[in-house]
């Protein structure tokens, strides 16, 4: 009997267990989320880079010009220093400063008192002189027959034919010094030698002047030049013929259509500038010598090209490329380089259309394929 009670209760214990063990089992299933019949979690979608509107360049075939820039001076193309040609008192001055001037006008005179004097003695001096050689040639001419019928000697004819060109040799001098004497006199009137202004006047009557004194200076500024100077950099791009537009201080933006008509083959000293020279019409007047001129020459030009700054050109193994936008991600185009123009700040490239929209700002990290929207547009 006591047997069979413990039976009873070894049995009761084991089925407790058995059934705390199916219902721990039975949790543990129904809080364990299923393996291979649930599906994967979605990832999220990726975010687009944004770029402003500042980075992205649509292409739009333009011309392309590059200059060389330069500057100096405005001087007049010609200008004449008139002189005194004569030593003699002035006693008319008839123009002054700024006064336009013609060629072969008046501009003084001197007196002519003594000079007109010098002349008529340097002709008394001729006269004599003619008259001297009349009778050397008459004597000669005698000498010369009697030494035929031998009455005079050899000597006697020599000395005669030797005084004959003797007095040649007077009238020829005196000749000359009466040119001389009758060009003082015209000299006594000055004349302007070319159309021009008058910049410049250093005498006034009553002077007594010297010979080579300065007296006028006459520029003609119906043309003039400019004296640039360019570094050495730029001067093998440039070229006699070449046009320059020239800007003037004090006329604002109005340009003076110019050309290169010189270039100095050596360097100014003490700098690495070569003067370079251009010519400019002025018909009207406006410009003066020393004035301040700036200007442009154009070195080269390109039509219908297509251009970039330097930083949206990337370069990988396979070569030049750039990221343009192609719906809204990046799209790698390669593209060939052409030349620099602005001075290096635009690269000319070949490989896009019009219309393309290419990625411009300095964006190292963004690479092609990736999502893109501009914002600002």
């Amino acid at each position: 009997m006591v047997l069979f009670v413990a039976a009873l209760l070894g049995a009761g214990a084991l089925g407790g267990g058995a059934a705390w063990r199916a219902r721990s089992a039975g949790d543990a299933a129904a809080t364990t989320p299923p393996t291979a019949t649930t599906p994967a979690a979605t990832p999220p979608a990726e975010r687009p880079v944004e770029l402003a509107a500042v980075e992205v360049t649509r292409m739009v075939p333009r011309r392309l010009s590059d200059t060389a820039r330069l500057s100096g001076s405005v001087a007049p193309m010609e200008q004449a220093a008139v002189k005194s040609e004569v030593a003699a008192k002035l006693v008319e001055v008839t123009v002054r400063e700024g006064e336009a001037v013609k060629k072969g006008q008046i501009l003084a005179r001197f007196d002519t008192a003594d000079l007109t004097a010098k002349l008529n003695e340097k002709l008394s001096n001729l006269d004599g002189a003619k008259a001297q050689l009349v009778l050397a040639e008459k004597t000669r001419s005698k000498s010369a027959a009697l030494r035929r019928n031998d009455i005079v000697s050899e000597t006697n004819l020599d000395q005669a034919q030797s005084s004959l060109q003797f007095q040649q040799a007077q009238v020829g001098a005196l000749s000359a010094q009466v040119e001389l004497a009758r060009k003082a006199l015209r000299d006594a009137v000055v004349l302007s030698p070319i159309d021009g202004m008058v910049s410049a006047r250093a005498v006034h009557p009553g002077e007594n002047l010297a010979v080579n004194a300065p007296m006028f200076t006459i520029v003609d500024l119906s043309r003039v030049e400019v004296e640039a100077t360019v570094p050495a950099d730029d001067v093998a791009r440039l070229q006699t013929g070449q046009s320059v537009r020239l800007r003037v201080e004090g006329f604002g933006e109005r340009v003076f259509p110019g050309r290169i008509a010189r270039i100095n083959p050596m360097t100014r000293a003490g700098s690495r500038a070569i003067p370079v020279y251009i010519s400019a019409d002025n018909a009207d007047g406006a410009l003066r010598g020393g004035m301040f001129a700036s200007g442009e020459v154009q070195v080269a030009e390109a039509e219908a090209a297509f251009a970039l700054p330097p930083v949206a050109i990337r370069r990988d193994g396979q070569g030049d490329f750039v990221l343009v936008i192609a719906g809204e991600r990046t799209e790698r185009r390669a593209v060939t380089r052409r030349g620099l123009w602005a001075r290096g700040d635009l690269v000319q490239v070949d490989g896009l259309a019009e219309g393309d929209r290419v990625v411009s700002g300095n964006l190292p990290g963004l690479t092609a394929g990736r999502a893109v929207t501009v914002i600002g547009t």
